[in-house]
């Protein structure tokens, strides 16, 4: 009898893994799409002759998109089979890569741009869904914690990769090769995703209508919002460093800044660390300490001339935000019900990368009409504000 089982155990075992494996490749490649412009700003404008701030609105249309349809998504995931929500996303990410070279408008590839965000939200919101609705209880901050790690090589990979490949030959060649990786994953998605059955007996308009319903959950709404300010500090002050490292006193390359990007892997230590702490540590409590804990690495990033002291800004920075996101995705599925953790998810990535791309915009105003002390200034007061928020939000919860 014993024999029979294990085998049947292990294939169960091995399903689960190849699923996670194939799932968190297609998150990285799907979310990195989206970031790809963040270190070639300069490249694209000489490309296009425009202004080297104006070429910020590259990465804030198309991560604005890609939050909105999140919402879009989110909700479809619970009527539409994963597997065709992932392959209609890779699909229309690889169109607009391709496209995207051959354009000699700027308007042009600006739209789409924000038309890849489009279509790279699929993956994400069908695979955060797929994996909350097919993972057990108390596993799921485990799982979500390799789902939002991916996330986070995702964008560490797709910039460093397209910085260096720009320089060595252009940013269009890079956009190419960057395609071609997409299809190659594709390949895999029958493997690695099981054929999923309509679950829910509504329609899809009442779909939606319930997922807007968790917005008049006061609660819900705070923690959400602790997600907008987060990344908008986060994003924000990511996109900008771009211009402040290419200018004096540093006068880095596409290629060094590719390089020094990976400092940022230091954020799937983060989100394995806090998600290993809240399993005997209070979660309120901890998100607490890792909002106040931001403020540092963004003074070490704004006020160091030294590069050296400036990388470990920005490792302590991507360590620390990241950390932050199992507690907050953690306490967010606790507050509503399992049959709506796959609209939660979409709604907190939806307020998130909509933060990052307003931030994104409003500290590109500030960098670009004061100076960079500016945005770093704006950036400790909303960090300062959002840990009260979170202090608000936890009394609520208490009560």
């Amino acid at each position: 009898m014993q024999s029979n089982v294990t085998p049947v155990v292990y294939s169960k075992q091995l399903k689960t893994k190849t699923s996670i494996i194939v799932s968190a490749i297609l998150i990285i490649l799907l979310v990195g799409s989206v970031y790809i412009s963040q270190l070639i700003f300069q490249e694209i404008s000489k490309s296009f002759n425009i202004d080297i701030l104006e070429a910020r609105n590259v990465f804030s249309l198309a991560c604005c998109f890609y939050a909105i349809s999140f919402f879009i998504y989110g909700p479809l995931s619970d009527r539409i089979a994963t597997r065709l929500l992932v392959l209609f996303g890779c699909i229309g990410t690889v169109f607009c890569l391709g496209i995207s070279g051959i354009i000699s408008s700027f308007n042009l590839f600006l739209f789409i741009m924000s038309l890849l965000g489009f279509f790279a939200a699929a993956v994400p919101a069908a695979l955060f869904a797929y994996t909350a609705r097919n993972t057990p209880n108390e596993k799921l901050p485990q799982t979500m914690g390799v789902m939002i790690s991916a996330s986070i090589i995702g964008i560490i990979f797709s910039r460093s990769m397209i910085a260096m490949l720009t320089d060595y030959w252009s940013w269009q060649v890079a956009f190419m090769i960057y395609a071609c990786l997409i299809i190659c994953a594709c390949f895999f998605i029958p493997f690695a995703i099981k054929k999923t059955k309509k679950t829910s007996k509504f329609s899809i308009s009442r779909t939606y209508i319930d997922a807007a319903k968790l917005l008049l959950n006061h609660s819900v709404i705070i923690f959400l919002i602790i997600g907008f300010i987060l990344f908008f500090v986060y994003l924000g002050l990511s996109s900008i460093l771009t211009f402040h490292l290419k200018n004096a006193p540093f006068y880095l390359s596409s290629t060094t800044l590719g390089w020094l990007n990976f400092v940022g892997l230091s954020a799937t230590i983060g989100a394995t660390l806090t998600g290993k702490l809240s399993q005997f540590m209070c979660k309120e409590r901890l998100l607490i300490i890792c909002l106040l804990c931001v403020i540092a690495p963004v003074i070490m990033i704004g006020f160091s001339s030294e590069l050296l002291y400036l990388i470990l800004g920005i490792f302590c920075l991507f360590l620390v935000v990241f950390g932050i996101q199992p507690i907050l995705i953690a306490m967010l599925n606790q507050i509503v019900t399992i049959h709506s953790r796959g609209a939660i998810s979409s709604l907190y990535l939806l307020f998130c990368l909509a933060g990052g791309s307003l931030g994104t915009y409003t500290l590109g105003i500030l960098y670009e009409n004061w100076n960079w002390i500016s945005v770093i200034i704006t950036c400790i007061v909303l960090t300062f504000f959002n840990a009260f928020l979170a202090w608000l939000g936890i009394q609520r919860i208490k009560k």
